[in-house]
C-alpha cells in the first residue's frame, strides 16, 4: 500500500500541475499553482526511496527520487511556493489568464527534471520548461523582457542541438541511457571529449553564464524579484542540475573541459562583482544570482579536474543548492514584502532607497550603542564613529560614479586585465591541484 501511495503522488506530482494548465480548470480555482504544488510538497517527506520505470518511452527511461533528489525537490517547493505568492499576474480576459497557464508548464517541466531517472527524460521536461519560460518572457508587457526572450529562443534552440546531439551519442555508447549506466559508459567511451564539450556548451548556453548572460541580465533588471527567482529556479538551476546528471564526475579525469569550467565561473562572479558597482540597491540579488551560478559551476570545473575530490565532497553539492534556493526565497519574499508595503503606503520609489543596506547598519550601530557596554568607551565611540563614516552612502556613491567613469573610458584595458586576472587564477589552482 505504501509503494501504491508512493507512485501515486511521484505521477500526481507531475500529472496535477499538467491537468491544471487547462484555463477550464485553473480559471475556478484559487491559487492554482499552490495547488499543483501539494503532491510534489508531500513527496519531500517521505522518506522511502523509490522508482518506476518506463521502457514503453525508452529502455532506462523512468522518474524516481532518491536523498539527492529529494534536496532539489525541497528547494523547487519552497522556491515555486514563493515566487507563486508574489509573481503578478495580468487582468484576466473571460477569465482566463495564459501566464498562469504557463506557469503552470514551467512547474511541470522543473519538477519532471528533478524527478527524471535518466537522459531522455530530463531532456523532453527541460524542453517543456525552458519553452514555457520564453512565453512567460515574451507575453510580458516591457520591451525589455520581452527582447530577453528573443535572445534566449535563440540560444535555447542551438543548446537543444548540442544535448541531444550528446543524447545521440550516448545512445551509440549504450542503450540504457539512466543516469548510473551514463556516467559508466561516457567514462569508458573514446568520444568522452566530444560527449563533455557539446554537454558544457550546451548548459552555458541554458545557464547564461558569462558572456552568454545577455538575456539573464535583461530580464532580470525588467522584472519584479519573484519571477527573477523562478528564473533562476528554471533555466539556471536545473542547467546546473543537467551538469550534475550528465557530466561523469567523480568518474572521469577531464583537466581541460575543467579548466574552461572554472574560467566560465570565475569570469561569472567578476561580472556579478563588477555588476555591483553599477545596480540600485534593489537589483543586488541579481548578482547573488550569477555569483551563486558561477560558484557552482567552479564546483563543477574542479570536480572534472579531481575526481577523487567530487567523489569526496560532491554530495555537499546537493545541500549547496538547496541551502542556496531557501536563502534566495527568503530574500525575496522580503523585497517583494518590502515593495508592496512601499506601494500600499503610496509612496514612491523613495520608499524602496531607505531599506537600504546603510539603513540596516546603522540600525544594528544604534542597537550596540545601546547595549551599555562600558568597556573602554572612547575606542568604542571611535569605533562607531569610523564605521558611520565608512557607509555614508554619498561617499560610496562618489567611489562608485569615479570607478564607472574609468571603467567606461579604458573598457577594452579592464576586459583585457579581467582575462588576465581569470587565466591566472586556473593556472594557480591547476598547479595547486
Amino acid at each position: 500500500m505504501n509503494a501504491i501511495v508512493s507512485v501515486s503522488l511521484l505521477l500526481s506530482a507531475l500529472g496535477l500541475p499538467l491537468l491544471l494548465a487547462f484555463p477550464a480548470l485553473h480559471t475556478h480555482l484559487p491559487k492554482p499553482i499552490h495547488m499543483a504544488l501539494l503532491p510534489a510538497a508531500t513527496l519531500v517527506f517521505i522518506p522511502v526511496d523509490f522508482a518506476i520505470e518506463l521502457p514503453w518511452f525508452w529502455l532506462g527511461a523512468g522518474l524516481g527520487i532518491d536523498a539527492l533528489s529529494r534536496w532539489w525537490l525541497a528547494m523547487s517547493v519552497v522556491v515555486w511556493g514563493v515566487g507563486a505568492a508574489f509573481v503578478p499576474t495580468p487582468a484576466k480576459c473571460d477569465g482566463y489568464n495564459p501566464q498562469t497557464s504557463l506557469l503552470l508548464l514551467f512547474l511541470v517541466g522543473q519538477i519532471g527534471a528533478v524527478l527524471a531517472t535518466d537522459m531522455i527524460v530530463f531532456f523532453s521536461f527541460t524542453t517543456l520548461m525552458s519553452y514555457a519560460c520564453i512565453g512567460l518572457l515574451l507575453t510580458h508587457g516591457d520591451e525589455t523582457t520581452r527582447r530577453a526572450g528573443r535572445i534566449y529562443l535563440v540560444l535555447l534552440i542551438l543548446a537543444d542541438i548540442l544535448l541531444f546531439e550528446a543524447v545521440m551519442m550516448a545512445t551509440a555508447t549504450t542503450e540504457y541511457l539512466d543516469f548510473a549506466t551514463l556516467t559508466k559508459a561516457m567514462t569508458l567511451s573514446e568520444s568522452s571529449s566530444f560527449y563533455l564539450s557539446m554537454v558544457i556548451v550546451g548548459i552555458a548556453l541554458k545557464v547564461g553564464v558569462w558572456p552568454l548572460h545577455r538575456w539573464l541580465s535583461l530580464s532580470y533588471y525588467s522584472v519584479r524579484p519573484a519571477m527573477a527567482l523562478l528564473l533562476w529556479l528554471g533555466p539556471v538551476a536545473t542547467g546546473l542540475l543537467c551538469g550534475l546528471r550528465w557530466l561523469p564526475l567523480g568518474e572521469l579525469a577531464a583537466p581541460m573541459a575543467g579548466a574552461v569550467l572554472l574560467a566560465i565561473g570565475f569570469a561569472t562572479i567578476f561580472y556579478a562583482m563588477l555588476s555591483v558597482l553599477r545596480v540600485q540597491w534593489k537589483q543586488r540579488l541579481i548578482c547573488v544570482f550569477f555569483i551563486a551560478t558561477g560558484s557552482f559551476v567552479i564546483g563543477l570545473g574542479t570536480g572534472l579536474i579531481k575526481p577523487a575530490l567530487w567523489n569526496q565532497y560532491g554530495d555537499s553539492a546537493h545541500v549547496f543548492i538547496a541551502s542556496l534556493g531557501w536563502g534566495l526565497a527568503l530574500m525575496t519574499a522580503g523585497l517583494e514584502w518590502f515593495k508592496d508595503e512601499g506601494e500600499t503606503s503610496g509612496s514612491s520609489n523613495e520608499y524602496l532607497t531607505e531599506l537600504t543596506v546603510e539603513r540596516w547598519f546603522d540600525a544594528f550601530i544604534r542597537w550596540g550603542g545601546r547595549m551599555g557596554n562600558e568597556t573602554l568607551p572612547e575606542l568604542r565611540s571611535s569605533w562607531f564613529a569610523r564605521c558611520k563614516g565608512l557607509w555614508q552612502k554619498r561617499g560610496w556613491q562618489n567611489a562608485f560614479d569615479t570607478g564607472e567613469y574609468f571603467l567606461q573610458r579604458w573598457s577594452i584595458a579592464t576586459t583585457l586585465f579581467i582575462l588576465l586576472v581569470i587565466v591566472t587564477l586556473v593556472l594557480l589552482l591547476l598547479d595547486a591541484m
